[in-house]
C-alpha cells in the first residue's frame, strides 16, 4: 500500500485567495539534496525551496504526497498528482506527460578517492559501486566486457562507504548527491570526479495534462531563477561542499 500524507506535508494548502492546487509527489525515500522530508517531517530541499517561492509569487497551494518512485509515476499517469521530480529518458511513457525546462543538469560520474595524485582516469579491471538494479548505459559496454566490473550496493550512502572502505575503485554518483553525502555523512571523505564516461541528463518537473495551463508560467520563472542566480545560491545552500569550479 502506498503512504499518502498530504495532510501532514501540506504546504500553503490553506492560504487564503490561492487560485489553483498542485499535488506534488516527494520520493519516499528521500531524494536528497533534491527533495525529501527533513527530521521534522517538513518537505526540504533545492526543489522545495525553489516551489515554495514559486507557490508564494503565484498564488498556487502546493500539496505535498510521499510515495515511492516506481508508485508517484503511476499516480501521475492516473491524474492522482500533478506532478514530480523526473526526466523524460526516467519514465515510462513520456508521450503522456509535459516537461518543464531544465532545473539543473543532472551529472553521474565516477568519483575516485582525492588522494593528491594524477588518476584522473580508470584502468581496465577496476571496480565501480553501483546502484543495485540501476542500468548505466554509459558503462554497460565496460561492464559487458569486463573492462571495468560492477558492485552493487543499494543505496548512494553505501556506494560511498564502500568506496571508502576500498571495496570498490570508484563509485557512479550522481554529482550534487555525492557531495551532499560528503558533506552530510562523510566529512572527512575527499573524492574527485573522472570526466570520462559521465552521464548527463535533465532535472525537470514533469506535469500531468490537465495542468498544461501552468506550463509557462512555470518556465518562465524557472527561467528568471537560473537568469539571476538564485538557482545557483540554493544549491549552494544544501550542498556547500561542491567545488566552486563546478
Amino acid at each position: 500500500m502506498m503512504l499518502l500524507r498530504a495532510s501532514m506535508l501540506c504546504l500553503f494548502s490553506c492560504q487564503s485567495g490561492a487560485t489553483e492546487q498542485l499535488k506534488f509527489a516527494v520520493y519516499d525515500p528521500g531524494f536528497p539534496p533534491y527533495i525529501f522530508v527533513d527530521e521534522q517531517q517538513n518537505v526540504s530541499g533545492i526543489l522545495a525551496d525553489l516551489m515554495a517561492d514559486y507557490a508564494l509569487e503565484y498564488g498556487i497551494a502546493i500539496d505535498y504526497v510521499l510515495d515511492n518512485r516506481q508508485g508517484g509515476e503511476s499516480r501521475l499517469y492516473a491524474g492522482q498528482v500533478d506532478t514530480m521530480v523526473l526526466s523524460p529518458a526516467w519514465t515510462k511513457h513520456p508521450e503522456q506527460l509535459l516537461f518543464s525546462e531544465e532545473i539543473l543538469p543532472y551529472t553521474d560520474y565516477l568519483f575516485r578517492l582525492d588522494k593528491g595524485n594524477d588518476i584522473l582516469h580508470w584502468r581496465a579491471g577496476q571496480s565501480v559501486c553501483t546502484r543495485q538494479y540501476y542500468v548505466y548505459p554509459t558503462l554497460n559496454e565496460l561492464f559487458a566486457t569486463a573492462s571495468l566490473l560492477r558492485v552493487d550496493a543499494s543505496s548512494e550512502e553505501a556506494q560511498l562507504r564502500m568506496l571508502a572502505s576500498g571495496r570498490c575503485d570508484f563509485a557512479y554518483v550522481n554529482e550534487l548527491i555525492a557531495y551532499w553525502l560528503v558533506q552530510e555523512h562523510f566529512p572527512d571523505l575527499q573524492i574527485a570526479p573522472v570526466e570520462q564516461h559521465k552521464a548527463v541528463d535533465s532535472l525537470r518537473l514533469a506535469l500531468s495534462p490537465n495542468k498544461a495551463d501552468m506550463l509557462p508560467g512555470l518556465n518562465q520563472y524557472i527561467a528568471s531563477k537560473k537568469q539571476n542566480g538564485a538557482l545557483r545560491k540554493v544549491v549552494r545552500t544544501y550542498v556547500g561542499t561542491l567545488p566552486e569550479q563546478r
